[in-house]
């Protein structure tokens, strides 16, 4: 199989997967009922994923790498802080608002006495991953000129508490439904703004 036709297919056993994890939840989800429903043979699955714990740290990464990347990107350029914070903004709320995440943070959540290995890999390949490149992004503007920031950790988590609030708890509690791209748009805008506000020169 060509590594582009093998990247989709992984891509959609992954699919699979988070739809099985939000109907079952993590204990009842099983490696069987994901390949059954991708016509996949069990076996399969094991050689690329390990087992069940390693199929769904490949979902987690996956979906980081996604919101790592805008960021990377950016940081070999030239683009003004407000775009790339707009660009970051939007990509991490679908992210961490959209049916994938909230259903491996539920997952991640259930399990938390029993099996902490889900919440530790979200914890190392999401935010543990995902912030040392915005600071490094901030500092980076910085010294450009373009940003005032004695402190960019702290200025890193002023964004996120800005551009999240509690919308990512109420995702998960039930109580907010997944945001229109508009409705992302506009909060990743506020952040963004409200953020430069205190921070541009």
């Amino acid at each position: 199989m060509k590594a582009a036709s093998l990247n989709q297919r992984r891509n959609e056993i992954m699919d699979i997967a988070v739809e099985v994890l939000a109907e079952r939840g993590y204990r009842d989800a099983s490696m069987l009922e994901v390949a059954k429903r991708a016509s996949a043979s069990k076996e399969t699955l094991y050689a690329w994923f390990g087992d069940k714990r390693g199929l769904f740290e490949a979902v987690i990464r996956r979906n980081a790498q996604a919101v790592q990347t805008v960021l990377a990107h950016h940081l070999e350029g030239n683009a003004p802080a407000e775009r790339v914070l707009m660009d970051f903004g939007c990509a991490l709320l679908e992210l961490l608002l959209g049916n994938s995440a909230v259903a491996i943070n539920r997952a991640a959540i259930s399990e938390a006495r029993s099996d902490p290995s889900l919440a530790q890999t979200l914890a190392s390949a999401g935010r543990e991953a995902t912030l040392p490149t915005l600071i490094r992004f901030l500092e980076l503007h910085q010294e450009r000129g373009a940003l005032r920031i004695e402190a960019p950790s702290e200025a890193a988590e002023d964004f996120l508490g800005l551009l999240l609030g509690d919308t990512q708890i109420r995702r998960l509690l039930g109580l907010l439904s997944t945001p229109r791209k508009a409705q992302i748009k506009a909060r990743a805008a506020h952040a963004t703004h409200t953020f430069l506000r205190l921070y541009a020169t």
